[in-house]
């Protein structure tokens, strides 16, 4: 089969409005959350503490060191956290203890916050959970009224949209094929 660019222009194309489609409905979405206290460096954190005297949050919900996957897209984050947080507050919650989220993070070089689950029912709550394995992804969250509202959410994965490499290896014959990050 012999592609031509044009057909390449017009697929990206019907895939940009399908995607502008997906995120309106993300952004119509509006779930009421409880302040949960999550386990931070500094002890315990309500949730509501993070958003940094915004009213938005964008929380990635991370498997924990055990995943290379988790630690790619946590590390993505690291350039872009200056422009994040021009608008709103962040944090990587893991599913890891807080003292190996600090130490991993560490390690890696993160220059944002981060906080565990702990016992506080937040992954579970917010469907981060298959059975008894957390699952990745990302969150947003707003303040209105007095409450905190989940407003869109989106798990992560290979080829999601929030990790630029799975794009890049996307251009070459042999895609991302088996490669996995380190």
């Amino acid at each position: 089969m012999e592609v031509q660019t044009a057909d390449i222009e017009a697929l990206e194309k019907e895939i940009l409005e399908k995607k502008k489609l997906l995120a309106e409905m993300r952004r119509t979405h509006r779930e009421v959350v409880k302040n949960y206290e999550l386990d931070s460096p500094n002890g315990k954190r309500p949730l509501s503490s993070f958003f940094g005297g915004k009213d938005e949050l964008v929380v990635v919900h991370n498997m924990g060191r055990s995943c290379n996957y988790c630690s790619l897209w946590a590390d993505g984050f690291t350039g872009l956290i200056r422009h994040i947080t021009s608008r709103a507050g962040f944090v990587l919650v893991s599913a890891d203890p807080i003292n190996e989220v600090v130490e991993t993070a560490g390690r890696r070089g993160w220059n944002f916050p981060v906080a565990s689950n702990g016992k506080s029912g937040f992954a579970v709550d917010m469907h981060m959970m298959d059975g008894d394995s957390p699952l990745p992804g990302i969150s947003a969250f707003t303040k209105e009224e007095g409450q905190i509202f989940r407003r869109g959410f989106t798990y992560l994965g290979e080829g999601d949209d929030f990790c630029a490499i799975w794009h890049i290896w996307d251009l070459f014959p042999g895609g991302y094929g088996t490669w996995s990050p380190k």
